[in-house]
């Protein structure tokens, strides 16, 4: 039997409709929001602030246990009680619950960060936010060593990155995003959602100026072209 490649395979995988693909869709509250009920499964962070491991060498990758086992228990709940949303209310430390969700390991692999809070650490005069944009289609090695530059000089400082990219040789936006050291898979959509095809990198970070990042990304397009 014969076997041809399925159009809807890109360069990472099944092309999704959405870039939570099969995933649950979660929203973080603040614990004071009211949030509709109906088709939601609500999850009340009442853990503490002492609920944390270490997800693997470096002190980026803890992760929230009693959190973790609270939704798993969420999910393997859903036949009898359906739910098409999950909503965690909480007042804890964004980052560390956000870090749950990066990988396939921890929660990654069954649910999917919509919609969340800032993210803010405590001294809010270091916090940079900005965005980069692009016109010019990306070359994804070239990104791909951009990120891994950035995170290799200053990953503790790379408090959230999100965004889509146009990439050359993918017909629909990719979407990105990395906390700290850490990395989401990147997920190809169907299409774009518009006719707008630039690339847009949302940076929420500790004491690194915009213009770092946009010198950092620049040279390491340049060397990746002529190499």
């Amino acid at each position: 039997m014969l076997h041809f490649p399925s159009p809807d395979i890109g360069m990472f995988g099944r092309r999704q409709r959405h870039a939570r693909g099969h995933r649950v869709a979660v929203t973080i509250v603040s614990g004071a929001d009211d949030v509709a009920t109906d088709h939601v499964a609500i999850v009340a962070d009442n853990f503490g602030s002492d609920d944390i491991a270490p997800s693997g060498n470096c002190p980026c990758c803890t992760v929230r246990v009693e959190l973790q086992r609270a939704l798993r228990h969420v999910l393997a709940a859903r036949d009898r009680q359906p739910f098409s949303r999950v909503v965690i209310k909480t007042d804890e430390e964004l980052g560390l619950i956000l870090r749950t969700f990066a990988t396939d390991r921890a929660l990654g692999a069954a649910f999917y960060v919509e919609d969340h809070p800032p993210i803010a650490p405590r001294s809010l005069d270091d916090v940079r936010c900005f965005v980069l944009t692009e016109d010019v289609p990306l070359d994804w090695n070239a990104f791909s060593r951009f990120m891994t530059a950035l995170t290799a000089l200053r990953g503790v400082d790379v408090l959230h990155v999100k965004g889509m990219l146009n990439v050359a040789g993918c017909r629909g936006p990719v979407v990105v995003q990395f906390l700290q050291h850490l990395a989401h898979q990147p997920v190809e959509l169907q299409g774009w959602p518009d006719n707008d095809r630039a690339s847009r990198l949302a940076f929420t970070t500790r004491n690194i100026e915009e213009r770092c990042v946009r010198d950092l990304f620049s040279a390491v397009r340049a060397l990746s072209t002529s190499s």
